[in-house]
């Protein structure tokens, strides 16, 4: 029989079958069924679904650790080793901090990933009087080298990959974890570690900034060159989709703007000169990973790789296969946790931790089941760890490389999220780019709409969060414990940071800092580069707040545009 003849009997048999089942498809649920990026859904999938989008397995699928690496970054995947097991957390000082990540680390912690307090992420340090209120209420205060020794005291930086969310300061945390690493006497070529590195984001979805776009991108490109040249096994830049779900941008809307805020930042070291194959392999992407629609994360995050392994190869010219992965590290947040029936959050915790391995990520955090009542306990922490765990090691869902290849929901799914990522890139690209998107407040705009959209078809019931609006309970229950940061800490971080100061050589420090200034005032280049001269300020006992403090006299702070 042709391959004709078979589509045509499929396409048949399957209007007879819908046909014959008219009158029960009347009494379904819903008059239409739709995903969180209000993709129409159909009742089934046939290979006919595959036939229109014209899937051809080679050059659609291929084989795991082949372009377009859409089934994984590795040949063996998770048969030979599984995905890194972070989560995200930092307690209010570098002793504190240092105990519980010492014994998540005997957990089986493999990847520690360090939440900073506000004030550093803004640069600032303990006793400046924005920082008053703020210190260690959200994470770890890190201003100095010595608070880097005392929350890294007996963590082997050899064994242990650190990720750190930094953002606008993000190039002083990479040169506090490479000073870290040369006291250890870790050779740097080996050196793993990530940093959410990610400015543009958070002009568009978390307001963390602190200089104008055009010197914040300076910064996360000197990062990206300087790591690429001497640090291999180093990702300096993790590009985030997870904030911008958080702020309201649908997935298909997450996929397609972290990968043009990507782009961007690749573009920009590329226009300096640098080579693409050596800077393209220090990205990561930080996803939304979300248990309100199971199959749709998973085919967001399979489509990412295939769009961008092919606009690496196609558009940027990349021929190193390490430079055409899209390296993906998922984490849920805390918008699809809720303070009703708490407890229900593990099982959505869970179902997240198999979506991500089901996606192939490199590796996932989770949140805890007591986040949306603060900074989690010790407890949560070590159960959302145990969630990853038991579905790595109790499930068999490691034991087959992408599973879920084949399924024609989800290779349909897949290509429509290409698609609609494509589309979005080509609508940012005739803006004018990224950073014309930001001007306009496009991004903003459309996250602030959608934002509403979702919360106006909560509350007519129309989203259902059991527990939440459907499956009440009359009484509340909170967790034993909740953890509150001791509001002592604040006094004691300010002795503490002026005491660096007083320890230290000063005039070390103020002529580093002198480099500093001299370089950010002269043109970014091959030759100026910022992150030597960080890690020589950092080498000298240099704060974060005196570094960025430099920068702001030389560069200015941002300004929001207030958009009418």
């Amino acid at each position: 029989m042709s391959e004709k003849s078979k589509i045509d009997k499929l396409k048949a048999a399957q209007a007879k079958w819908e046909a014959d089942n008219a009158q029960e498809f009347q009494k379904e649920r819903k008059k239409e069924f739709t995903n969180n990026s209000g993709m129409q859904l159909k009742r089934i999938y046939t290979p006919l679904d595959l036939e229109k989008k014209g899937f051809d397995y080679l050059e659609d699928l291929g084989f795991p650790g082949e372009y377009p690496f859409i089934r994984g970054a590795t040949p063996a995947m998770y048969r030979r080793f599984l995905w890194g097991m972070a989560k995200y957390t930092g307690y209010a000082t570098p002793e504190e901090s240092n105990r519980y990540w010492r014994s998540q680390v005997e957990a089986g912690l493999n990847v520690l990933s360090i939440a900073f307090d506000l004030p550093t992420q803004l640069g600032y340090d303990p006793d400046n009087h924005l920082a008053e209120g703020e210190v260690g209420r959200v994470g770890v205060s890190m201003c100095s080298l010595r608070d880097w020794e005392t929350a890294l005291d007996g963590i082997d930086l050899s064994k242990v990959l650190v990720s750190q969310v930094m953002n606008a300061a993000g190039a002083v945390g990479i040169a506090s974890h490479i000073v870290m690493a040369e006291k250890q006497g870790v050779d740097l070529t080996k050196l793993r570690g990530t940093c959410q590195n990610d400015i543009i984001k958070e002009y568009t979805a978390r307001g963390n900034y602190i200089f104008p776009p055009k010197h914040a991108l300076r910064m996360v490109s000197d990062a990206l060159v300087y790591c690429g040249q001497r640090m291999p096994s180093y990702r300096p830049l993790e590009v985030c989709g997870q904030h911008l779900s958080e702020k309201g941008a649908t997935p298909l809307l997450e996929a397609g703007h972290a990968l043009a805020n990507a782009f961007t930042y690749i573009q920009s070291a590329v226009d300096r000169g640098a080579d693409i194959d050596t800077v393209a392999p220090g990205l990561n992407f930080f996803t939304a990973i979300r248990h309100t629609n199971f199959f749709e994360e998973i085919a967001k995050h399979r489509a990412m790789r295939r769009v961008y392994a092919r606009v690496l190869k196609n558009r940027f010219g990349a021929k190193n296969p390490r430079s055409l992965v899209c390296r993906l590290v998922p984490a849920e947040g805390g918008i699809d946790l809720y303070r009703e029936q708490y407890l229900n959050n593990i099982s959505r915790i869970t179902i997240c931790a198999m979506e991500a391995a089901l996606s192939g990520v490199q590796a996932m955090g989770l949140a805890s089941y007591d986040e949306q009542f603060g900074i989690p306990t010790v407890e949560a922490n070590i159960n959302a760890l145990r969630c990853q765990q038991i579905v790595g090691y109790e499930t068999g869902i490691p034991d087959v490389i992408d599973p879920l290849a084949g399924s024609y929901y989800v290779e349909w799914l897949t290509s429509e999220f290409e698609e609609g990522i494509m589309k979005e890139l080509q609508k940012i690209e005739l803006m004018g780019g990224v950073l014309k998107g930001i001007e306009q407040g496009y991004f903003q705009r459309t996250y602030a709409e959608n934002a509403y959209k979702i919360q106006k078809a909560f509350e007519k019931g129309e989203i259902q969060r059991v527990g939440v609006n459907i499956f009440r309970e009359e009484e509340e229950t909170k967790p034993f414990r909740i953890y509150r940061a001791d509001q002592r800490i604040e006094a004691k971080r300010i002795a503490q940071v002026k005491d660096v100061r007083k320890t230290r050589d000063n005039t070390r420090v103020k002529e580093a800092l002198g480099k500093i200034n001299k370089a950010a005032a002269a043109e970014a280049g091959a030759d100026n580069n910022l992150m030597p001269l960080m890690i020589e300020a950092v080498r000298a006992y240099a704060t974060v707040g005196e570094i960025c403090d430099v920068l702001r006299g030389v560069w200015g702070e941002y300004e929001e545009r207030q958009m009418m």
